[in-house]
Parts: structure tokens; sequence; C-alpha cells
């Protein structure tokens, strides 16, 4: 496969991407953040570049299980861990991670019990925060 040409867009782009490496983002939020700080990229210059990315595992997709809506987050050389494990609150989006303890044993057991080598995976739980349940 022909490496992609790195163009002044897709340099912004990543640059944009590992300035909000612990950010989830939707494409129309990186969009309006990517306007707000003077980068101008059209919408399907960005649909193209976080499908690219994605596909090399550089973006990771989360996706919102009561609206279905994909967000990413980025996943570049400097980050240690590739697997998510989260808390989402369906009512205001406020994500929580869980904690390493609990995933690790997890990964255990389900290899464990499957048999399988367990080498990457995404797990996210859906519910409602207690400021949201509070309400």
């Amino acid at each position: 496969m022909p490496s992609m040409r790195l163009t002044k867009q897709k340099l912004l782009f990543k640059q944009f991407l590992e300035n909000n490496k612990d950010r989830d983002m939707t494409v129309s939020e990186m969009s309006e953040l990517l306007e707000d700080s003077g980068i101008k990229l059209g919408i399907a210059t960005i649909y193209r570049a976080v499908n690219r990315l994605e596909a090399e595992g550089t973006l990771i997709r989360i996706v919102n299980g009561s609206t279905s809506k994909a967000a990413y987050r980025y996943n570049g050389a400097d980050s240690m861990v590739r697997t998510i494990h989260r808390v989402f609150c369906t009512s205001c989006g406020k994500t929580a991670e869980l904690s390493f303890k609990f995933t690790e044993k997890l990964d255990m057991s389900v290899s464990d019990t499957t048999g399988f080598s367990i080498s990457d995976h995404q797990m996210m739980f859906y519910g409602h925060c207690p400021d949201c349940r509070k309400n």
C-alpha cells in the first residue's frame, strides 16, 4: 500500500488531534474547534482524515449507545494504552475511566474462559452519572 502524502492540512489536523488527545470529539465538534482555532478544513476532508486515521489505529471510535453518535479519541504513538474502559452518562455525556485493576481482572477472565489471547478491546458501560440521577 503506498504511503499517504503528508500535506499541510494533514499535518495541521494531526497536530490538532495531538493537542486534544484527552478529549472525545465528534466530527462536527472537530470541525467547530478547528474553525475556532483558525484552521479551515472542509467537513469532507475531516471525514476522510478520520476514516484513514481510524483505519490505521491513530483514532479510536467511541459510540454513544443512546444516540449511536460516534466520537473519536486520539491514540497516537505517545499513547501507552490502546484499550478503552469507560462509563458514559447518556444524559450529559460525562465519562469516567474504569480502574486498571478491574479491567486487568476482566481481561484475564475473558482469556481464561475463551482461550483467546486478548490483544485489544473497547468496553463502554452506559448509564446516568450521579449528578443526572439527582435531577
